[in-house]
């Protein structure tokens, strides 16, 4: 058990990583659980629309994440090694393909948002109708607030891969305040605002993407002499061919895998929205309450990214392994504490929803069967992101996206297409198949793999540029 539990000083920097993560994470989503309560409280018609198009920038949002992870490998390889051009050169590669990523989705939601809405939406006419029109309303909306988005997602990042992640957290917390504050005035129309409906809450989301960004960006140049990426942030532009060369190579399979990844996560939900609109806001709910619960045990993953990749990067790959192995004990530990939890409120969370029974039934079970495979998830996704730590990114893509294309979709789809069963059963045999994936990663994991240094490119040291 020796290798699995660390002391004290282990967990405290384990922590100092972690905590702002898992409370900037957790903040945001209870903030989209208001939100989404906010809008349940309008009507299921409402809130489906609603849920549809964020399956949209679920989308969106991991396909920005998964064009910050790549240079965030050798952002945190670099911080370790102490080498600031080459932290620099990151960052600006994180922060000028995010931008380039987030123009075409935008452009692909503007011109093709009515038919990706209709994928979702499986009902009568009128009701159909209905909720497409609630959707494209909500949609309009959110666009302008994408390229907020995935600026302060770069330097987000970044700042925690530097060793400031409170600053980030200290920003989503300022963006939540003003969302969830705009939310109660413009959606019910509140302090003589027009009561505005979804629209309303689309409007409170773009304003607080512009000032989680706006807070990011201050705090930066304010701390400009501290702030390594911000200080001559243009210095050794371009960057020298192979480390460029390097770095696309390493980090394309990573934007590839998450837009993958999220587009069969969006193709699963998709296949069970099938099975009627009841079934997409119950599962709209389910899923709301999962992001809360499991944003404390998932930021895990994200402190492995950072703490093995400063690790590798420094040359110390024992205490790396030793790191890694003991962050993913205590992830699926927190796991599995959270899922008692989510089992124990599973059937009093649906109740603050404005919708009929069949509904929060419904979404009662699913909120089971997902605490039911919660641990599991976390030990999967503390996986990946060892493998990501020592940029082994082709091994990641079949991992994640590819498992999840070749196992989850198939499964999913045979069972909601081709048997008799309920939605409960065709769900819970679906996520099931992570079972599957936690040998695969166990096995990844114990072979040492992943091991790798990438920092090495340069050799000047931060405390001689």
């Amino acid at each position: 058990m020796e290798k699995f539990i660390g002391d004290r000083r282990f967990y405290r920097r384990a922590l100092t990583v972690a905590l702002p993560i898992m409370l900037q994470n957790t903040v945001t989503n209870i903030v989209s659980l208001l939100d989404n309560v906010m809008v349940g409280q309008t009507g299921t018609a409402s809130m489906s629309g609603v849920a549809v198009v964020g399956q949209l920038f679920f989308i969106f949002n991991l396909v920005i994440f998964g064009t910050v992870s790549g240079p965030g490998i050798f952002c945190a390889q670099y911080w370790g090694a102490g080498q600031e051009r080459s932290f620099k050169a990151a960052f600006r590669y994180k922060l000028f393909t995010s931008m380039a990523v987030c123009l075409v989705c935008m452009g692909v939601f503007a011109l093709g948002g009515r038919p990706l809405v209709g994928l979702y939406i499986t009902g009568g006419e009128a009701e159909s109708a209905l909720v497409e029109g609630y959707a494209m309303d909500y949609l309009r909306v959110m666009l302008w607030g994408m390229i907020p988005y995935a600026a302060a997602m770069a330097y987000a990042t970044t700042l925690r891969e530097a060793g400031h992640a409170v600053v980030p957290m200290a920003a989503s917390w300022s963006a939540v305040g003003v969302n969830l504050f705009l939310n109660w005035v413009l959606i019910f129309g509140k302090l003589g605002a027009p009561a505005m409906g979804v629209r309303g809450a689309a409007v409170a989301t773009v304003v607080s993407r512009f000032v989680e960004l706006g807070v990011c960006l201050g705090w930066s140049w304010r701390h400009r002499d501290e702030v390594l990426f911000t200080r001559r942030m243009m210095e050794g532009f371009p960057m020298p061919r192979a480390m460029l060369g390097d770095m696309v190579r390493r980090s394309m399979p990573l934007l590839a895998n998450e837009a993958l990844w999220c587009l069969g996560t969006a193709t699963l939900t998709q296949i069970y929205s099938t099975r009627g609109i009841t079934v997409m806001a119950a599962l709209n709910i389910a899923y709301v309450l999962f992001d809360v619960f499991t944003a404390v045990a998932f930021s895990v993953g994200s402190t492995i990214g950072i703490l093995v990749g400063q690790e590798l990067g420094a040359g110390q790959t024992e205490q790396a392994v030793d790191t890694d192995r003991k962050l993913l004990a205590m992830g699926v530990a927190l796991a599995a504490v959270i899922a008692l939890i989510m089992w124990g409120v599973s059937g009093l969370f649906p109740r603050l929803y404005n919708t009929d029974g069949q509904v929060r039934a419904l979404a009662a079970d699913l909120i089971r069967v997902m605490a039911v495979v919660l641990p599991f998830d976390c030990f999967a996704n503390g996986s990946y992101f060892t493998m990501r730590s020592g940029g082994k990114t082709l091994v990641t893509v079949l991992f994640d996206s590819c498992f999840s294309w070749a196992v989850n979709v198939p499964v999913a789809w045979l069972l909601a297409h081709r048997t008799g069963l309920g939605i409960l059963a065709v769900y819970g045999l679906s996520v099931s198949t992570v079972l599957i994936k936690c040998v695969i990663g166990a096995v990844l994991v114990h072979r040492r793999y992943w091991v790798n240094t990438l920092a090495g490119m340069e050799t000047d040291k931060r405390n001689n540029s």
